[in-house]
């Protein structure tokens, strides 16, 4: 165990023998990314570096789930998988067996360096530079060194993008990579000070182009510079996006150039390395393959891609409902990878699963799979239940207002009923859509509504459930969607949404 968390169970022990209250334990916790839920029991956080996991590692994780009788694992909006509804004497040694699955939860939440994130399909996507996600990785390894990456003013959120594909997603994040190449070197087009969250905003350029080797520099000076000039008295003004705004843009620029022109790191001497090759030619012990049926079609043109690796591979998409898994489905989703000879999986950001790379000759083994073998959850879409991007909700999260699960639920429904008998229209629409839309419960954003077409933020009005609608005008994804005067209730908000989607998509019911 690191010497790290022994501040940890000593403070877990003190509150289990109620010597300390709940927001004491926060103090310590938080930084793991450890809070108590509303129901009193524990969500962890484990971070997974550019969402990237061994299938392993997944299974490992569906065990200790099991084993320390927590509910069911999230998989968040920041490609971390949440373990929820944990029993706080299960917490710490949960915490232990994972960390020694190199599973940490370090930096998981408070005032530390979150997840570093990259796109699912990075490297074996067409329109990708290079992978990024080894990037991802050694920053992550090298950032666990840094003091000051752990005692922030507020977090700091990192991200790295394969292409200007991703551009606008990198330029949300407190610091951005996107990989480019400059006279047939790699390197990175690089933003900083952006966010979401109380005021919004996209981040400035830093740099057009910086060769690789620089990267690293790059994200030491910004957390010197985070760490010296975040407002540690006002909370709510603590993060980079609110330097930007206090000192403006230039100045910003400005400020950043010195910290990075007397930062000195050291040479990497290590990497991560994983085979994207790694690929069986069949599926064994599995369902034998499904019928050519238009359901099968359907699921084919919604859910799987073609890969730069060859005409034969394919990614395969799991729509995870809600981004919920139970254990029993994470031991049954990691025997798919070990059936189709795939050694990792990958979380994206709209809490689903990608397989990067499936043979053609398997795909009609692996949906039946997923139909008959884990016929206890839908995978497939064949509704769009638990499929619209949400936060936890107020239900389980302490400092929501409003069950956007319950908003997302309602809008499912109403998306049921529109394309109820029309599988071409769905499989025509429904990636779109589903690409549009994001419900938070509360202002904190957890689901980055503000960067969506068409974004929802909870919060109440006398009492009453409302939301405020946030529209992108135009098709600019540099621009924030922009919130709309009125709030509207739940039944109001869903069908606005509803109708928005039948106006752009021309779709009559």
């Amino acid at each position: 165990m690191n010497p790290q968390y022994d501040m940890l169970e000593k403070h877990l022990n003190d509150f289990i023998n109620e010597k300390i209250k709940p927001q004491e334990l926060k103090h310590t916790s938080a930084p793991f990314g450890i809070y108590q839920q509303r129901n009193g029991m524990f969500m962890t956080r484990i971070r997974i570096p550019g969402g990237h996991i061994s299938a392993k590692q997944f299974r490992d994780a569906a065990d200790a789930i099991e084993k320390h009788q927590a509910s069911y694992a999230h998989l968040s909006t920041r490609q971390d998988i949440q373990v929820q509804d944990v029993p706080v004497d299960q917490v710490l040694p949960l915490v232990k067996e994972l960390t020694a699955h190199q599973m940490p939860f370090i930096g998981g939440g408070g005032n530390t360096f979150r997840n570093i994130m990259a796109p699912p399909d990075s490297g074996v996507s067409a329109c990708d530079v290079f992978d990024v996600i080894p990037y991802a990785q050694r920053l992550t390894r090298t950032m666990y060194d840094w003091e000051k990456a752990f005692k922030l003013p507020r977090k700091l959120k990192i991200g790295f993008f394969a292409s200007v594909r991703d551009e606008h997603l990198a330029a949300i994040q407190d610091l951005g990579f996107i990989a480019a190449m400059q006279d047939g070197k790699p390197g990175f087009k690089v933003y900083g000070g952006g966010g979401m969250g109380r005021e919004s905003a996209f981040g400035v350029l830093l740099f057009d182009w910086i060769p690789e080797s620089e990267y690293i520099r790059c994200a030491k000076a910004i957390t010197e510079l985070f760490y010296d000039h975040g407002d540690r008295n006002n909370r709510m003004q603590a993060r980079i996006r609110f330097i930007v705004k206090r000192i403006g843009k230039e100045a910003f620029i400005k400020l950043f150039m010195e910290y990075f022109e007397k930062t000195v790191v050291s040479e990497e001497t290590s990497s991560w390395n994983y085979d994207l090759n790694n690929c069986s030619a069949n599926l064994k012990n599995i369902a034998s393959p499904a019928p050519a049926t238009q359901e099968y079609s359907t699921w084919e043109n919604m859910q799987v891609y073609p890969t730069s690796i060859s005409d034969e591979i394919f990614s395969v998409l799991l729509r995870v409902p809600n981004g919920n898994l139970n254990s029993s489905q994470m031991k049954q989703i990691a025997d798919l990878a070990d059936m189709a000879g795939l050694n990792f999986i990958r979380l994206t950001t709209e809490q689903n699963l990608l397989f990067p790379l499936v043979q053609k000759s398997i795909l009609t083994g692996f949906y039946s799979y997923l139909n008959e073998k884990m016929n206890d959850i839908d995978l497939t879409l064949k509704s769009f239940s638990g499929n619209v991007v949400s936060c936890l909700g107020a239900t389980v999260c302490k400092i929501g207002i409003l069950d956007s699960t319950a908003m997302a639920q309602k809008l499912a429904l109403r998306l049921d009923e529109l394309f109820n008998g029309s599988l071409p229209l769905k499989e025509k629409y429904a990636e779109k859509i589903l690409a549009m839309i994001r419900i938070s419960g509360c202002m904190n954003s957890c689901s980055c509504h503000p960067s969506a077409d068409i974004g929802l933020q909870g919060l109440k009005k006398k009492g009453e459930p409302h939301y405020n609608l946030f529209l992108r005008i135009g098709d600019n994804k540099f621009e924030l969607s922009v919130p709309q005067e009125k709030p509207l209730s739940l039944d109001a908000a869903t069908e606005k949404v509803i109708e928005l989607l039948k106006q752009k998509f021309s779709i009559t019911s």
